[in-house]
């Protein structure tokens, strides 16, 4: 399999209303979509198997089944992962994940409301939030960021 690391700084739907927002991009498949879970998820190990099971967690409607969410349409419409140096302007919710991303963009936690148990911080439209892993982002985190997007509106 040919691999490269792209320098384009999203990965998934273009216009996504929820991005998530990383400090590092994983290694792409040449051969197939960039939007291909199943292939980044081969390409790149356990770590991103992680990333993407969260953010499919989160992403999925209350009826959904999470892991065929991730398997068929995670990345596809209504979600994307940025690497960018600046929020992705037609997004309707940016989740920042990690110190590092919220130090790249910018992100003083001293603007931000605490929820949660302070693991999360809100301001308007931006949730900083842990970097997504099962340690730090347990399911109790998840399902309290899929209360934050449904009441602050998002699109899902």
């Amino acid at each position: 399999m040919n691999v490269e690391r792209s320098d384009k700084a999203l990965l998934g739907a273009p216009a996504a209303p929820l991005v998530l927002y990383l400090p590092n991009p994983p290694r792409y498949p040449v051969d197939h979509p960039r939007t291909n879970t199943a292939a980044l998820i081969d390409l790149n190990g356990n770590h991103w198997r992680k990333i993407l099971t969260i953010l499919a967690k989160i992403a999925c409607s209350p009826a959904s089944d999470w892991r065929r969410y991730r398997d068929q349409a995670l990345l596809q419409r209504s979600e994307a992962i940025s690497f960018a140096d600046s929020l992705e302007p037609s997004a309707g919710r940016h989740l920042v994940a990690g110190k590092a991303s919220w130090e790249r963009l910018g992100c003083d936690i001293g603007e931000f409301t605490a929820i949660d148990d302070g693991r999360l911080h809100a301001r308007g439209n931006i949730l900083l939030t842990p970097y997504p892993d099962y340690r730090q982002f347990p399911n109790r985190t998840i399902e309290r960021v899929r209360e934050w997007l449904r009441d602050s509106g998002s699109p899902r």
